[in-house]
């Protein structure tokens, strides 16, 4: 019984290590990719025509999402998939480019049974807080200003707002439970 124990917590620790390190290593490329998009491509968008869209993002890393409020810093994967959800967060399909305006961009978390992993301390935000999603383009900064708890077909929730870039981060509620979605919203500020 105590090996089966030591070897469980053993394979935890692991594991959250494990994440954790590919995590920091798809927001390295990430951050590397951008880098060089932003030294190489002004001289070759004079000469080719080439933009900071066509850089090729590592392993599908849209964007980075950081919420100092909740201590977290993760890497958004393009498509909420069960696989990319394993090891980071996931856009949903479907919905608009984040940061345009009158557009809706959503953000899928699993709230993984670790403190501050993923979306765990989603419910902590408050109206007012604020954070940043960077892509290859620009960082943005967006400010809370909606929090509901709905059930999972109400995708109605999602529609973009008049007037406003919006992203919605989202994330199954209550804790250990799949019956609701909480829903965070956040407006695009300057």
């Amino acid at each position: 019984m105590i090996v089966a124990g030591l070897v469980l917590l053993i394979a935890l620790v692991w594991g959250m290590k494990h994440t954790k390190e590919e995590q920091l290593g798809l927001i390295e490329a990430f951050e590397t990719v951008k880098t060089e998009a932003s030294n190489e491509l002004p001289l070759q968008n004079e000469a080719f025509g080439i933009t900071a869209e066509a850089a090729e993002l590592p392993d599908g890393v849209e964007a980075v999402l950081a919420i100092p409020a909740i201590e977290l810093k993760s890497p958004v994967l393009a498509g909420a998939s069960p696989a990319n959800l394993d090891k980071a967060l996931g856009s949903i399909e479907g919905l608009d480019e984040p940061g345009k305006m009158g557009g809706s961009y959503a953000i899928a978390g699993h709230q993984a049974h670790v403190f501050g992993k993923f979306f765990n301390r989603l419910d902590e935000l408050e109206s007012g807080d604020r954070f940043t999603l960077e892509t290859i383009n620009e960082e943005m900064a967006f400010e809370v200003f909606d929090i509901q708890i709905v059930k999972p077909e109400q995708v109605e929730v999602l529609k973009p707002k008049k007037g406003m870039s919006m992203v919605s981060l989202i994330t199954c509620y209550p804790e250990n439970s799949n019956e609701f979605r909480l829903i965070v919203q956040a407006k695009k500020v300057e």
